[in-house]
């Protein structure tokens, strides 16, 4: 394996999940202690986070040396597994310290569902523009 295989094998899906969960704890950190604007701020923030670190998961794809399927399972594996971690960031400092605490449970479910499909959606998009692009 030379080094700009070991490079490109390095630069995947699972260092854009690391940045933007990075991104995601530096927009939390003010958020302490919780206040009610931070706490909105948040929710809305947490939408566009999430749906850019999908995008930018797909990235590495563009320096690839081929194995898509291999890729693939790369940008999925990853993905659920940042996704559940960017939900879980951005909904552990939320707290509303008031009944509305249970509405934060719901958003770390919408997230998780919302980014799960659109990861999904796509990874089939992606793969078959891949495939026919010829």
């Amino acid at each position: 394996m030379n080094t700009n295989r070991i490079t490109t094998f390095l630069l995947g899906p699972e260092l854009s999940w690391l940045i933007m969960y990075g991104l995601a704890l530096l927009l939390v950190a003010p958020n302490q202690p919780p206040t009610e604007a931070g706490n909105v701020r948040l929710e809305s923030l947490a939408w566009y986070v999430l749906f850019a670190a999908i995008i930018l998961s797909f990235a590495p794809l563009y320096w690839s040396q081929g194995g898509l399927g291999w890729w693939m399972l790369r940008i999925g594996i990853a993905g659920l597994i940042g996704i559940t971690s960017l939900a879980t960031a951005f909904c552990g400092a939320i707290d509303y310290h008031d009944s509305r605490n249970s509405g934060v449970g719901t958003l770390w479910i919408m997230l998780v569902i919302f980014g799960v499909i659109f990861l999904f959606v796509g990874m089939i998009g992606v793969s078959l523009y891949l495939k026919f692009r010829s």
